[in-house]
This record gives structure tokens, sequence and C-alpha cells, in this order.
């Protein structure tokens, strides 16, 4: 490829030209701007309710979570799912590990949750009608991208891709495919993005959940739960003056130490990421 200012040429692996077709990736001003916040993770940390409401608003019906939110073909193979591999790093891997108690504790699948950069690296058996769930927030994640191509040929029932950019290779090269809508993240650590893949993962988890044993009544109980989030965000946010007091309170420590059990362990090891 050659990229200059106004434009790009691409060629094939015969040296042949090729025209790809171009599109335009528009991002309002007001997403990578700071507004009212002295910084962008404050403002990212504030900005979930919004994207979680989003979300919502989209995706859960009176009915429910519907399969279609994941693609055209989802249902058909959703209903041949008996287990579960995902694969990612860093927050993104931190996700998959809280969803992997929730794939096995609700809908009752085998889950398997791997590091990319390790998950190539030894034979692996891969159980019948497996689905693959790569995570990535970016969806260029090069050890994520190298397993979701590593795992084209390796006998998954699918490969499902949950990143936040539309446009990216991961969006492009699975199967199925759910978009976190977080919007840009400029803050080094994550916040959004990681809250929307958890919505993510648990709408995967109810919709595989309803052909494994996940009563109606466990799953409706979990969707009212799920409508009342945006606003329980909100009283997150409003607890913001006494937050403020208790770091002031650790502000001349220089170690901390998170600590989890259970689904915490990974709530705890992404505080301490």
């Amino acid at each position: 490829a050659e990229v200059t200012p106004s434009g790009a040429k691409l060629w094939d692996v015969s040296d042949q030209e090729v025209k790809r077709p171009v599109v335009v990736e528009k991002t309002l001003g007001e997403t990578i701007e700071k507004g009212e916040y002295r910084h962008f993770m404050l403002k990212e940390i504030f900005e979930q309710p919004e994207k979680i409401k989003a979300l919502l608003e989209g995706q859960l019906t009176e009915g429910g979570v519907q399969q279609e939110i994941f693609g055209p073909t989802a249902p058909g193979i959703f209903e041949k799912v008996e287990a579960v591999q995902i694969v990612a790093c860093g927050t993104s891997y931190h996700a998959g590990l809280v969803a992997r108690h929730w794939l096995e504790g609700l809908a009752g699948l085998p889950c398997s949750v791997e590091v990319a950069s390790e998950f190539r690296y030894r034979n692996k058996v891969v159980a019948p009608n497996t689905l693959f769930v790569s995570i990535s927030q970016s969806g260029e994640t090069a050890d994520t991208l190298a397993c979701l191509r590593f795992s084209k040929d390796s006998g998954y029932l699918a490969r499902l891709g949950i990143c936040n950019v539309p446009t990216s290779s991961l969006a492009r090269e699975s199967d199925l495919v759910y978009l976190t809508k977080a919007g840009p993240e400029i803050g080094v650590a994550s916040t959004k993005a990681f809250t929307t893949q958890l919505m993510g993962l648990l709408m995967l988890t109810l919709v595989l959940g309803r052909s494994h044993g996940l009563s109606a009544v466990a799953e409706g109980s979990i969707n009212e739960s799920l409508r009342a989030l945006p606003e329980s965000l909100d009283a997150v946010m409003a607890l913001e003056p006494s937050i403020i007091k208790m770091a002031e309170a650790f502000d001349d420590k220089e170690h901390a130490l998170f600590l989890g059990r259970g689904i915490h362990y990974p709530i705890a090891m992404e505080g301490a990421l």
C-alpha cells in the first residue's frame, strides 16, 4: 500500500493495483473534547449511564434480548452452541472472566477464557459446537486478531467479535459481531468500554441461556435489573463528593491492594490494572 495526504493506493500479491471502497469515518468534535470535565477519564466515567441506556433501548425489548443484535444468522448458530471459548487481552480479558461466571452459572455452558497472547501456543482440543468469542475495544489488538484468524480453520462452530469499532478488522473478519457503541475512549484506564463489553457478554449469556436451562422467571428478573441499571449508575455518579473525600484519604499512599473472590476477582484485577 502507498498512503499519501491525498489518498491511498493498494496492490495485490501479483503487483496489480486494486480498488477498494472508501469509508469515511465521521467523528463528532464533542466526542473527543473534555467539555466540563477536568480530564477524559472523568468524562468517560460519567458517560457510562447514557451509554448503557442507549444499548438497552435498542436491544432489550419486552420480549427480552433479541438474538439478531449479534447478526442476522445468530439464531441458527446460537441454538447449536454447546460450549464457549473466549479470547482477549487486558481489560477485555477481565470482561471475559466475568462472563465465564455468567455463562456457566446462568446459561449452563462450559466456558474457557484465555489471554490472546498465549492461546495459539499449545495444542487444543476443540469441543463440538464451540462458539469462539474474541473481545477487543479497538478491534485491532494484534494478539486477539491473530487468534481470530487462527480459529478460522480450527473447528469452531462460529466466531463472534465483541468490539467498539464497526470498521475494525475484528468486526469485518468475524461471523457475528456485537458493537458496544461506547464511542472514543481517550483515557488510558478503561471505563465505558469495559462496562459496555460486560453488557454485550451478559446479553450473550441471556440468549444462549434460553436453550440451556435458564428459566423465563430468571431471565425476566435479570431483564428488570438491566432496565434499572442506568438509574443505578446515575446514583453511583452522584456519590462523587464522597468518593473524592475517600481518595484524598489515600493520596499519600504508594501502593494499593485490590481483593476479590468469585465473580469479583476479575473486577479486582481490572481495578488493579
